[in-house]
């Protein structure tokens, strides 16, 4: 890899923290093609980029979540000893509401290899999964229910995370559409 200056990137000034009111999931075992890692000889700005978009098997998809705003938070935290770092990415949310749709959800997801694709603020995209590693269910960090009091949020909390050895950038396309078998 080619060493370049890190300068301030901010363009048009922006670096907005948070994610979107929008993440993007499926199953694991779902997907057919996964994008590529970057070469070992890559750039330092190619060398955090995914190259290509994830494709379902037939008759697959993945779905979108709508999240309460500011209640999204996408971490990357680093993990592991001395000569053996690695990072576990932290998907945190908070969906309103206990309607079936979201508690069938939970249920059907609670012990299962989920992908996710979230976006930032800034409009740049992360995948949690790959094919060896999958984005798994944590637990609920703020609670799941009705609250105590009129006042309180009513809905469903959830944490995901996904253990990975670097980092990168999605820059594909999310496939919404069910997949033919083209």
């Amino acid at each position: 890899m080619e060493f370049t200056d890190i300068n301030k990137n901010l363009p048009n000034g922006s670096n907005m923290g948070g994610i979107t009111q929008k993440i993007y999931y499926g199953f694991q075992e779902d997907v057919k093609t996964w994008p590529t890692k970057p070469e070992e000889s890559a750039t330092l700005e190619e060398s955090s980029i995914l190259t290509g978009s994830l494709i379902m098997k037939t008759g697959k998809r993945m779905f979108e979540m709508y999240i309460t705003d500011d209640t999204g938070e996408f971490n990357i935290e680093s993990v592991g000893e001395l000569d053996a770092k690695s990072f576990v990415q932290h998907l945190k949310f908070f969906h309103p509401g206990l309607q079936a749709t979201i508690i069938s959800f939970m249920n059907a997801v609670k012990n299962r290899n989920l992908i996710f694709v979230v976006q930032d603020s800034d409009g740049q995209f992360y995948l949690m999964g790959d094919a060896m590693r999958a984005a798994i269910y944590q637990g609920s960090p703020d609670g799941n229910g009705t609250g105590k009091t009129t006042a309180d949020r009513k809905g469903m909390s959830a944490e995901f995370t996904y253990k990975t050895s670097n980092v990168y950038i999605y820059t594909g396309t999310v496939p919404l559409t069910i997949a033919t078998g083209v």
